[in-house]
């Protein structure tokens, strides 16, 4: 078969996200590109917000990245509707000249704008919800957006040929909010595709040499209010005054409250005990090197950085907020603490560090979490089913 026929013979499938940056969803999407491969697909990712760093791994993958047209914010009405129109037409344009015949979406405005464009191009759409937060209004009772994004969200999520959630806890939430008969929300369980070959390198250790005698704990995600690391921080605080300093924290991440965060640690006198290092790239690395996993949310969807922990056989500390609590079993494969309980998190963390029996267990439990729940390869086989079925029609 020549390369010509081998196209012919693949799926031609979009990808529709709003940006690229180290987020979930963004990581979800790589990891649903690694797990459906190349053989039966051409996959193509369109988006029409910030580059960030997750472009640099889905081109890794040998998938073209297409920065398109930008859409002007809500707040400027004329911009937006201008901007939206020539976005529309790019997309139409760009669905015809790459033969798509599957749209995918991802959270929030892509989910939108991919049923949107779906329907004008005549094909089979189908909006991912990473998580329920957008669902909740952050601002004023009298914020007329968020009314507006509800009222067109009732809309899309009923014309989509199926609504695609990362977790049974999500799909119950989206049926129970819009209204959806069950065979209308598909479960996509989140998942990584784990390479297994990570070490702890001696360039981790060359860059942190003082971590070495100490517990060492990592957390991973944006710096943003929701993920509690206010929380974790007044954690090690109260480790600390009651007397243990063999601890050391790495935060793997970027966003708006860093300054915050930053003076917070200078205010608890704890530059010695945390370190955030911004975005990387070797977070599993990280994580190898590392004793302990913390995620101290507020709410999650089902988060990506507890699965690459699970997999690489972290003990787990975890909220027991939504996201969070359905996916770890105290004392089996993890530990809960209440939410914002931050001297509940600290008696946590010293259990763990003076329990090596109990952190073995947690690890071999949190292991078996992954390859039972998980593994990105199986999670992926009902889309593979949906895609097929779709495509052939």
């Amino acid at each position: 078969m020549n390369n010509e026929e081998n196209l012919k013979n693949k799926i031609h499938l979009l990808h529709l996200v709003h940006g690229l940056s180290t987020g979930g969803a963004e990581m979800a999407l790589f990891h649903y590109i690694n797990a459906l491969g190349n053989d039966n697909y051409n996959h193509y990712v369109y988006c029409f917000g910030p580059d960030g760093p997750v472009r640099q791994k889905i081109e890794s993958l040998g998938v073209p990245v297409c920065l398109g047209k930008k859409r002007a914010s809500i707040k400027q009405p004329f911009r937006f509707i201008f901007s939206s129109i020539a976005l529309i037409q790019d997309l139409i344009y760009f669905i015809k000249n790459k033969r798509i015949q599957i749209i995918q979406s991802h959270s929030g405005q892509a989910n939108q704008l991919g049923v949107a464009i779906g329907k004008l191009s005549g094909l089979p759409s189908f909006p991912t919800v990473h998580s329920t937060m957008a669902f909740k209004n952050p601002g004023s009772k009298w914020d007329l957006r968020f009314y507006l994004r509800k009222a067109v969200n009732g809309i899309i999520y009923r014309v989509a040929e199926k609504v695609l959630a990362v977790s049974q806890e999500i799909k119950e939430i989206v049926k129970r909010k819009y209204q959806l008969n069950d065979a209308k929300v598909m479960v996509l369980k989140n998942g990584i595709v784990f390479d297994n070959n990570i070490s702890k390198t001696a360039d981790l250790e060359n860059e942190f040499p003082w971590f070495r005698a100490k517990l060492k704990i990592i957390a991973v995600g944006r710096l943003v209010g929701l993920k509690g690391y206010d929380v974790l921080f007044n954690a090690i605080a109260e480790i600390v005054n009651q007397g243990f300093e063999d601890v050391f924290v790495l935060v793997a991440g970027e966003g708006e409250e860093r300054p915050r965060l930053e003076e917070l640690i200078r205010r608890l006198n704890l530059q010695r005990f945390i370190k955030i290092l911004g975005l990387r790239h070797d977070i599993l690395n990280l994580m190898a090197f590392s004793d302990i996993f913390v995620m101290a949310s507020r709410y999650e969807g089902l988060s990506i950085a507890m699965i690459e922990a699970m997999a690489c056989g972290l003990p787990i500390i975890a909220s027991n907020s939504p996201g969070l609590s359905a996916h770890i079993e105290h004392e089996k494969n993890g530990l809960l603490f209440p939410s914002m309980d931050y001297k509940t998190l600290a008696e946590l963390i010293l259990k763990l560090a003076n329990d090596k029996t109990l952190r073995t267990k947690l690890s071999l439990g949190a292991k078996n979490s992954f390859k039972t729940e998980y593994d990105m390869h199986q999670n992926i086989l009902p889309l593979t089913k949906l895609f097929k079925k779709y495509a052939n029609n």
